[in-house]
């Protein structure tokens, strides 16, 4: 098992693991107040011009208010929709957003904390909302176990709803709390409620690692409240303006080291035509640094002695910071400091008093700035759960599945000498070995298949292991604690994300991994002019001037894509092709699409997880949100009576596992081929250790 997996399957856990009443505890209040939190947990659509982009609230008020985190509004006055837990879509419009990630380095240059809340209000709200209560400021402890909730990655499709998770406060950090919770992308702006169904923070970012999520506590709603109701938006710009307004600047700087008139003309006008653009004519930074950009060119006018110059865009400032604080700039430290807008001071110091006179008043944020944690850090590990007790079998029939390098995956051992695991996790025309709770090893032999279901059935041979049984058929309840044991004897814990056996999602269509001659006109096969870096392709050995002439002897005519289809990610196929005249054949195992694949940069931020490369196309599975690998597919998931009710079969994302259910493996195996039933024996065959 790789490092990075198994630094995270010890931290969703109990602090005592040994006490089973504390899971079964926690087990009866997750599963009261999961129904609170969906119901609660909105989906917020916004368009803004460039973008398409989506978000979670909570609704905290019969009127229609939801809470969210500014990053998702992004700024006051914007039309959304959003989508309530059944399904029914509202219009809606944004309040003011506060999202500050500089707001401290004027403070203490070594603090990075967000302040990260929003307001949007429903334009019609129906009567049946149902609101999340508050909890009272500051009643969140360190340890407190959480439950999550918020609009994971896709948009919302009929019938689904929010997915929850569960996790542990372990610290606060200033205005935000750090937690254990696994959350992604499009959680943005959900709900954080402890297990009263009292809403406790809002999810506002996601950390390095899955277990490492930050959120905004309550208590910060209430000092931001009337703001926010008044529609002010206190903000950092987004990256892409960052990044404009930097290029402004050094062009800037390079007028300014020429002392060229025209350069200081052309960045100036830059500068005044981000402040045009639709896209950001509301946004009070780039008013702010146009303020600037005039200001800077009006002392150089001033050192050259043209006063006409320099009164004129001394005049052009003042139009533009007028404009920025109008909108809402709350940096009053940069304001003052800011040494471009010193002509201003100079110039035009009564103006300048004046100005300072009429600020509106700005909250104290320094009274939010800790940086003293306000609890201590939560235990870096934590052993995992014991499940000896349970059954033998959680011990015996969890076994290791190697090649002679590594291990794969793992596998359960069921009927005596069949082993269930993920079918796309074993690499191809490589001897197999599974090895026991005591590091003994034996031959494993692949008698059977499901493409479906992306499940390998293998034969361990002859032993005395005890085998586990899918005793149950009862789909867990939304909130339901689960186990799952992904080291002989030991689990970690998980939670039921969503209510039923939800749909797995359709299949990704299958990757080869090639660029294709656009301007051959063949009708049989496909010249290959590159590879992919990480594709199927290049890893099966393919190479540029290639042509592919049939998969699975299928013939391959003008479009790839149609001979692929069939296929899904992680099956092997035969590919013929034509190198140098001589045709040949080489198996390729399909993967899925890289993020990169069309020259975008690689993942990064919530796309730097270790997850199966197919992760979805199960059919109906359990989704749960155990911190898990990839390598962990094919273990056992058990309820807290020690019943066998799925099997993992992917980590799909930071937050998603999906595990098939008892009643879709019985079903499987009931597909494999008969054969000679083996006795168990104590004269076993077992390879010895290297």
């Amino acid at each position: 098992m790789s490092l990075f997996p198994s630094l995270l399957l010890c931290f969703n856990i109990l602090v005592d693991p040994t006490q089973f009443a504390k899971l079964v505890e926690l087990d009866t209040k997750t599963r009261a107040v999961s129904e609170l939190v969906v119901e609660s947990t909105v989906c917020i659509e916004i368009g803004v011009d460039f973008r398409e982009g989506h978000g979670s609230g909570t609704i905290i008020s019969n009127d229609g208010l939801i809470l969210t985190a500014g990053h998702v509004g992004e700024r006051s006055g914007l039309d959304c929709e959003v989508t309530l837990a059944d399904g029914r879509k509202l219009k809606a419009v944004t309040l003011g957003q506060i999202f500050m990630t500089q707001a401290h380095r004027r403070i203490d240059v070594n603090l990075g904390f967000d302040f990260d809340i929003g307001l949007v209000r429903l334009l019609d709200p129906p009567d049946d909302l149902t609101v999340a209560p508050l909890a009272p400021s500051g009643s969140v402890e360190r340890g407190e176990w959480v439950v999550a909730a918020g609009w994971v990655a896709d948009l919302p499709e009929s019938g689904q709803r929010a997915p929850v998770r569960i996790g542990r406060i372990q610290e606060r950090l200033g205005p935000r709390l750090r937690l254990d919770a696994p959350v992604n992308g499009g959680d943005s702006g959900g709900g954080l409620f402890d297990l009263d169904g009292q809403l406790v923070g809002v999810i506002s970012a996601c950390g390095g690692f899955p277990n490492i999520n930050f959120a905004t506590p309550i208590d910060l709603y209430e000092l931001t409240k009337p703001l926010m109701l008044g529609g002010l938006t206190l903000s950092d710009p987004m990256p892409e303006l960052e990044m404009m307004i930097e290029d402004a600047y050094n062009q800037l700087g390079e007028a300014e080291r020429r002392m060229s008139n025209e350069g200081y003309r052309q960045s100036v006008s830059r500068m005044d035509r981000m402040t045009s653009s639709r896209m950001w004519e509301k946004t009070p930074h780039v008013w702010f640094h146009a303020a600037c950009g005039h200001g800077r060119f009006a002392r150089h006018a001033y050192l050259l002695g043209e006063m006409g110059q320099m009164d004129e865009e001394i005049q052009k400032s003042w139009d533009r910071l007028d404009r920025a604080i109008k909108l809402g700039w709350w940096d009053l430290d940069h304001l003052e400091n800011d040494s471009d807008l010193a002509v201003l001071r100079k110039i035009t110091p009564e103006r300048w008093e004046s100005m300072l006179e009429s600020l509106p008043e700005m909250v104290n944020w320094r009274a939010w700035v800790q940086p003293e944690r306000s609890f201590r850090r939560g235990q870096k590990r934590t052993p995992l759960i014991d499940v000896e007790h349970l059954s033998d079998a959680f011990r015996e029939g969890v076994l290791k599945i190697a090649n002679q390098e590594t291990t794969i995956s793992l596998g359960t051992l069921v009927d005596d000498n069949l082993v269930l695991t993920k079918a796309s996790s074993l690499p191809a025309r490589q001897k197999l070995r599974a090895i026991d709770y005591l590091d003994r090893k034996y031959d494993l032999t692949l008698v059977y298949q499901d493409p479906a279901f992306d499940l390998a059935v293998l034969e361990l041979g002859s032993n005395d292991l005890t085998p586990l049984q899918f005793q149950s058929d009862q789909t867990p309840e939304l909130g339901e604690v689960l186990l799952c044991v992904n080291v002989p004897g030991q689990a970690v814990v998980s939670a039921r994300s969503a209510a039923g056996t939800p749909d797995s999602g359709d299949p990704e269509s299958p990757f080869l991994g090639v660029e294709m001659s656009r301007l051959e006109e063949s009708e049989r096969g496909v010249t290959i002019t590159r590879t992919i870096p990480g594709g199927a392709a290049r890893a099966a050995g393919l190479l540029a001037g290639d042509r592919i002439v049939r998969v699975n002897e299928a013939e391959v005519g003008p479009s790839l894509r149609d001979a692929l289809q069939r296929f899904r990610v992680g099956d092997r196929v035969q590919v013929a092709i034509e190198r140098d005249g001589v045709e040949m054949t080489v198996t390729v195992q399909l993967r899925r699409r890289p993020e990169y694949a069309d020259g975008l940069p690689k993942p990064f931020g919530n796309d730097i997880v270790e997850a199966n490369e197919r992760r979805t196309g199960f059919g109906p599975a359990i989704r749960h949100d155990a911190l898990l690998g990839p390598r962990d597919v094919g273990a056992p998931l058990v309820d807290l009576e020690g019943r066998v009710i799925g099997l993992q079969i992917a980590h799909a994302d930071r937050s998603t596992n999906w595990a098939l259910p008892a009643s879709t493996l019985r079903a499987v195996l009931a597909e494999v081929p008969s054969r000679q039933r083996t006795r168990r024996s104590d004269q076993r065959f077992v390879i010895p250790l290297d």
